[in-house]
């Protein structure tokens, strides 16, 4: 059976603000063993699925368009950097989403369409754009802290979400490659 590793996104566009945030991180924390993501693969997840039977991608797709019907266009606000599972313990370091509830109802239909299709899990949803991962640790964990907390307050411009996106990720030794494999737009007379 060939499988693809997919997930369901919304793709963020780089900013200036972006840019200009991920490398004052970068910089300020030059001296840990962070593996920093590619800009040009920012995104939110709304749903992780995994390895799928490539012969459900087409019925998966038909859903995820009926989603898109459901939901008009929004807007979303970057804001803070943090870390997960805590400050104090980083391991991936993101920028933070405030959001009304149009993007955890959006989620929340994307599940319902693919329930009996796929498993997505359906655990907290936090909406955030990863920018760094730590897998062994940092060599200075209050620096981390500190810097982290320095970011808190930062806040981005307000972003205007059109579409998701169904993506591949293929993962390399250099890191996952994400391809888009489909565009759903969000739909202008939708009642969401």
């Amino acid at each position: 059976m060939e499988t693809k590793r997919i997930f369901i996104a919304i793709k963020i566009n780089n900013t200036d603000q972006i840019c200009a945030i991920f490398r004052q991180v970068q910089l300020d924390l030059k001296d840990e063993w962070i593996k920093w993501v590619n800009l040009k693969g920012l995104h939110i997840t709304l749903g992780f699925i995994g390895a799928t039977d490539v012969r459900k991608i087409g019925l998966i797709v038909n859903r995820l368009k009926s989603s898109a019907c459901n939901f008009s266009p929004f807007r979303l606000q970057l804001k803070s950097v943090g870390a997960f599972p805590s400050l104090s313990k980083a391991r991936v370091l993101w920028i933070g989403v405030d959001s009304d509830d149009l993007i955890y109802e959006l989620r929340k239909d994307i599940l319902k369409q693919l329930e009996y299709i796929v498993e997505i899990s359906d655990t907290r949803f936090s909406p955030h754009l990863t920018i760094g991962r730590i897998k062994h640790g940092v060599k200075n964990p209050d620096e981390v802290k500190r810097v982290l907390e320095s970011h808190e307050s930062w806040e981005g411009e307000e972003l205007l979400i059109s579409n998701f996106v169904l993506m591949e990720s293929k993962l390399t030794k250099h890191g996952p490659i994400y391809e888009v494999m489909d565009h759903f737009e969000l739909s202008e007379s939708a009642s969401h």
